[in-house]
């Protein structure tokens, strides 16, 4: 029906993020085989948007046109790859230096009631499916910052466990391999919620957006109070205001982590 077809566009969604995130982690000068990778990822996501676009009439009526969405996603990403300038971040070109390519899915708008915007809902008569959306991407966002705070609390913990007691210079590039490994997905989960967060007031779910704050760099620290609040000394930190949501993960759609899955192999969040 319309709600798994809304959810299957919030999972598209989630995957160019997810997408576009890895081009930019990759930075202008990718070796030939991520190259190669990332071409086979945008011929499958590519095919999915295909399909999600095709059942876009069944859903939005015949008034809908596909000119509707114009113009490429805004990702807001949470901070820059390392090594990065603001000449290399130009979105005119390509990782390896290359011209734009004009095929580029992960930054296609797909037809979603929010990227459509409130007045066009209006007048396709699609108030229905804004409110399906709306408590969809409810669930979203609950995913999102409980996804951040699992994977916080494993970054407090690989710190006290792995990190602080490594006496090699091995062990020591094994341990920050790991931290850096739970920070991509937190970065990633981050991006997701932002941009959940922008679809709501799309939606005109303003009073969601006082329950889900926007985050701040400094909410996404990993400290002692994260790994263990009840620990001695612990009881007076302060944590950030997503801790004290009441959050069950409710999962829009379990797809979505297993396509983090394939983008990031290991992925701690499947």
């Amino acid at each position: 029906g319309a709600a798994t077809w809304i959810a299957s566009g919030i999972t598209i969604e989630e995957v160019q993020i997810a997408l576009a995130t890895e081009i930019r982690r990759m930075g202008r000068h990718p070796t030939e085989t991520q190259t190669l990778e990332i071409a086979r990822r945008r011929i499958r996501l590519q095919h999915t948007i295909d399909e999600f676009i095709a059942g876009a009439q069944r859903y939005l009526g015949d008034e809908y046109d596909e000119d509707d969405n114009i113009q490429d996603m805004d990702i807001d990403f949470v901070s820059d790859p390392p090594d990065s300038t603001d000449e290399e971040s130009d979105n005119d070109a390509e990782p390896g230096g290359n011209p734009r390519v004009l095929f580029q899915p992960e930054r296609v708008l797909i037809p979603l009631p929010s990227n459509l915007g409130r007045d066009r809902c209006e007048e396709l008569g699609i108030g229905g499916l804004m409110r399906q959306e709306i408590t969809l991407r409810e669930g979203q966002a609950n995913d999102m910052l409980h996804a951040i705070r699992v994977h916080l609390a494993d970054k407090a913990v690989l710190f006290r466990t792995t990190v602080r007691p490594a006496r090699s210079q091995v062990t020591t590039t094994r341990a920050w391999s790991q931290v850096h490994s739970v920070e991509r997905v937190i970065n990633l989960n981050s991006i997701i919620y932002k941009k959940c967060r922008t679809q709501l007031s799309k939606l005109g779910a303003e009073h969601l957006l006082d329950k889900y704050q926007e985050l701040q760099k400094s909410d996404l620290k990993a400290t002692s109070a994260v790994a263990d609040p009840n620990a001695r000394g612990q009881q007076n930190s302060t944590l950030p205001w997503f801790w004290s949501l009441d959050v069950q993960g409710d999962s829009v759609s379990n797809d979505w982590m297993n396509e983090c899955e394939w983008y990031y192999p290991g992925c701690r969040l499947c």
